[in-house]
C-alpha cells in the first residue's frame, strides 16, 4: 500500500468518526459548519454522490501535497463536500463556502457533468474561480476545453494544476 492510500484511510476513519463530517448532501447548510474547518471545498460534477467518489476527490489533495504544492498544506485538512446540482439551497452554499471545485474524469459524460456544474454555479452567482479536481490526465483536451467553456460562456476561471 502506498503512503497516499494510508493517509486516505486515516482521513476516512476520522471522517466516519465525526458526526458532523457525515452530513448528508440534502442537510441544510449553516454558517457554523462552514466555519468549523477552513479547508472545506464544495465539489460538483461527481458521477455519484457516494464515499468512493468523495475519496477520489480528496485523493487529489493528497497527490498535490505529495507533489510539493505548498498551498495544499496537510491534505488531511481538506474536507470534500459533494453536492448535487439539484441541491435546493445553492444560495446558502455560495454564501457559506468560498472554495469550490468541479470533478473532471476521463469518461464520456465528464464534459457534460462539468458543463452543467459550471452553468449551475453561474446561475446562482457562485464563485468566479474554482479548481478542477481530476485523476492524473493531460491538461490538453478535456481539461483545456472545460477551461475555455467556463471562461467564454460563464465568466468562470477553472484552475487546473498539473500532477
Amino acid at each position: 500500500m502506498s503512503d497516499q492510500a494510508a493517509s486516505l484511510r486515516q482521513w476516512a476513519a476520522k471522517r466516519n468518526g465525526d458526526d458532523q463530517a457525515n452530513e448528508a448532501v440534502s442537510e441544510k447548510v449553516s454558517a457554523t459548519k462552514a466555519a468549523d474547518n477552513l479547508e472545506q471545498v464544495v465539489v460538483l460534477g461527481l458521477p455519484k454522490l457516494n464515499e468512493e467518489y468523495a475519496l477520489k476527490a480528496a485523493s487529489v489533495f493528497h497527490r498535490w501535497a505529495e507533489d510539493g504544492m505548498k498551498w495544499v498544506g496537510a491534505a488531511e485538512r481538506w474536507r470534500v463536500i459533494p453536492v448535487s446540482l439539484e441541491y435546493p439551497e445553492f444560495d446558502k452554499l455560495v454564501a457559506n463556502y468560498p472554495r469550490w471545485a468541479i470533478w473532471v474524469e476521463g469518461d464520456l459524460d465528464s464534459f457534460q457533468r462539468a458543463y452543467r456544474a459550471l452553468k449551475r454555479i453561474h446561475e446562482v452567482n457562485g464563485p468566479r474561480r474554482i479548481i478542477a479536481l481530476h485523476p492524473p490526465m493531460a491538461r490538453k483536451g478535456l481539461l483545456a476545453n472545460i477551461q475555455q467553456v467556463a471562461r467564454q460562456y460563464f465568466n468562470i476561471d477553472v484552475l487546473v494544476f498539473s500532477g
